[in-house]
């Protein structure tokens, strides 16, 4: 519970701070901070979703100043918002109960274990656990990395007899792991030690600039390789974890993890909380890094194919084609550090990889300096029918339509707009003129809104090959946006491709969804800046994800039919989209984003909001029905990171890891 303890100081009674900040921010942050004797303490509060503040705080017999400090997602906020005074103990007492035992009931026991609660801390250190329970409100600030490791991931004497014990009982005390130490930067091999690892043996092999032929005897060991570099400092526990996971899954080819940075102290900081395997960001970002566990019999084989033994991020590359997605494993914890700074992709390598599977891809530099890959396109474009629901709006749906019209260089498609009862004069005048272009139809839909039904409606008529949903509140930004996308989805494997979309400010609305953070699914990162590239570069890189908006989406048309398209049953208006995804990865497919095809949107301007009480009802049976359907998604999407926070999906330090030791 140190993640959230309060430093002690002497004192006497307790203050309460309370009152309603502006709700449903993006970011809200709320401080005490006490002037002391002793010098100041800035001590973090908690804040419902809505902005309710109460929390109580002990008050320094000492001489003392305390003063509060909102920050809002627009700046700092007036701290006379929230009332802050003195209160009796017997007050005091009653509060911190409530909130005690109220939410203490209301944890699983897993979560209630890996905060360190139970019914024993909350009756001998209250306040402490009181802490606690009040960092798992919506609005908290993130921990310090190096207390949230210190807390959670020690290596204290009872994990080293639980991993030891662990070991034993699978057969693997003792097992001696091949090291492939990658020397051939320049880096001294012998910077790097691996005799800290626990219950296991190691024979680290060094591999230089001169080495040429294979380096490893297949003298009795794992079968499996840790293959590093001398720049990196491993986890007592990590040749364990790895090779835990590698039995665990025996279909495993290849095995990564999360890692940090060391400062120039050797403090671990910045951790890199990866996603699960994503082939489309590792080619332009490496994120797996240089620290991988891989299968001895499949590095010999990459090994005798290319002639020399590649890089870490080489044989990534040559694994996301050689095996199925799921032989490549990542186990979500940091099990090594990484000084420096994180190595970069190479373009060299990534073309000479195209060349040798004669894949047709050219590699250039985006505005921001990383790797964009542009795969080539048929000779022959297909047709791309682009479906619009609309109902009047004309003040929406004719900048959507004239940018496409006006601004897409895609050779061949056709726009299908679907009139969802619209009475305005001037819309149906609109609708009207516009089908002159033959580019344009006009199908109506004379019955009431259901989202789902109205593109299952106009896919039954589209005749391109391949169709792009798209709300009626977006306009086109770059000309090359189909090109964009259907050069992706044209790539082996691909169901779906996702756009990056913008509010009018500039903002970033759309980079992707994901399922779990906020209680079902929503838009990664949270509204950011243009120029913001989100935690690790994720949002201006192309990635696979579960999900996209389809506000803008891209999918064959006859696996648009094969699912059953969208869920007009169940989800007649929200969540159909991530829904269709989902059946898309189901299936076998990749769903990806791409950050090169750019729209504005809107969102939802048209449909207006959910605020009235068949509108509620019908939105907490769609949540209710996803919560079912997808369950285990929401529980863990695999492009996010369970380390990270689940209040919302803004990247930052979860309160809590919500993954705990395998042993």
């Amino acid at each position: 519970m140190k993640s959230f303890a309060i430093e002690p100081y002497p004192s006497e009674g307790w203050y309460l701070i309370k009152g309603n900040l502006p709700g449903h921010q993006a970011r809200l942050r709320v401080w005490a901070i006490l002037e002391l004797e002793c010098g100041a303490r800035r001590i973090p509060l908690s804040a419902s979703l809505k902005g309710r503040v109460f929390e109580l705080l002990p008050r320094p017999e000492n001489a003392h100043e305390i003063r509060l400090e909102i920050e809002g997602e627009n700046g700092f906020l007036p701290p006379d918002l929230l009332s802050l005074k003195p209160v009796s103990h017997r007050v005091a007492w009653r509060a911190l109960c409530k909130r005690l035992f109220g939410v203490f009931r209301a944890l699983d026991a897993d979560k209630a274990k890996r905060l360190g609660l139970s019914w024993w801390t909350l009756l001998t250190r209250p306040f402490c656990s009181y802490r606690v329970l009040s960092a798992l409100r919506y609005h908290y600030p993130a921990p310090e990395y190096a207390r949230w490791r210190e807390h959670y991931w020690p290596c204290s004497s009872v994990t080293e007899r639980r991993l030891s014990a662990h070991l034993k009982q699978r057969g693997l005390a003792g097992e001696s792991v091949a090291v492939l130490l990658d020397a051939r930067g320049g880096v001294r091999a012998s910077e790097f030690s691996a005799e800290n690892q626990l219950s296991l043996r190691t024979k680290v092999v060094a591999l230089t600039a001169q080495s040429g032929d294979w380096p490893l005897s297949s003298d009795n060991d794992s079968g499996w390789v840790l293959y590093t570099r001398p720049d990196q400092k491993l986890e007592p526990w990590a040749l364990a974890w790895f090779l835990t996971d590698a039995m665990k899954h025996p279909e495993a080819v290849l095995v990564y993890s999360d890692h940090a940075l060391l400062d120039s102290a050797g403090t671990p900081t910045e951790p890199r909380f990866k996603p699960d395997w994503s082939p489309e960001l590792q080619a332009v970002s490496h994120y797996i890094g240089d620290c991988v566990l891989v299968k001895r019999s499949a590095l010999k084989d990459i090994f005798d194919t290319l002639g020399y033994l590649p890089s870490v991020y080489e044989l990534a590359l040559e694994l996301g084609v050689r095996a199925d997605p799921s032989q490549i494993r990542h186990v979500p914890a940091v099990l090594w550090h990484q000084a420096g700074t994180d190595t970069q992709p190479c373009e060299a390598q990534l073309e000479a990889h195209y060349q040798r599977h004669n894949q047709n891809a050219e590699i250039t530099r985006d505005d921001r300096g990383h790797l964009r890959v542009h795969y080539g396109l048929p000779a022959r474009a297909p047709k791309i029918s682009i479906v619009i629901p609309t109902r009047d709006a004309l003040h929406l749906l004719k900048p959507c339509v004239d940018s496409i019209l006006d601004r897409t260089s895609w050779p061949d498609y056709e726009i299908l707009i679907l009139d969802n009862q619209s009475s305005c004069a001037d819309t149906l005048a609109y609708l009207q003129a516009v089908e002159s272009d033959n580019r344009v139809r006009v199908l109506a839909y004379p019955y009431p809104f259901n989202y789902s039904a109205i593109n299952n409606f106009a896919v039954e008529h589209a005749r391109g090959e391949l169709v792009c949903l798209l709300n009626n509140d977006t306009e086109v930004i770059s000309p090359d946006w189909l090109e964009e996308m259907a050069s992706r989805l044209l790539q082996p494997g691909v169901g779906a491709v996702g756009a990056r979309l913008y509010f009018a400010d500039g903002r970033v609305q759309h980079a992707g969804d994901v399922l779990g953070p906020g209680g079902c699914a929503c838009h990664l990162h949270g509204v950011i800046e243009a120029d913001d590239p989100g935690y690790m570069n994720r949002a201006v890189l192309p990635q696979e994800l579960s999900a996209v908006t389809a506000a803008c989406l891209l999918t064959y048309r006859s696996l648009y039919q094969e699912l059953g398209g969208l869920d007009e049953e169940n989800l007649a208006v929200a969540f159909n989209d991530v829904d269709f995804c989902l059946r898309i990865r189901e299936a076998g497919y990749r769903v990806v984003y791409t950050p090169y095809a750019e729209l504005y949107h809107y969102e939802s301007v048209s449909r207006g909001k959910d605020d009235d009480p068949v509108k509620k009802a019908r939105a907490e049976r769609e949540v209710a029905y996803m919560r079912a359907r997808w369950a285990d998604v929401i529980e863990r999407d695999p492009f996010y990171n369970p380390n990270l926070n689940y209040a919302k999906p803004d990247f930052t330090l979860g309160k809590y890891p919500r993954i705990d030791w395998p042993w």
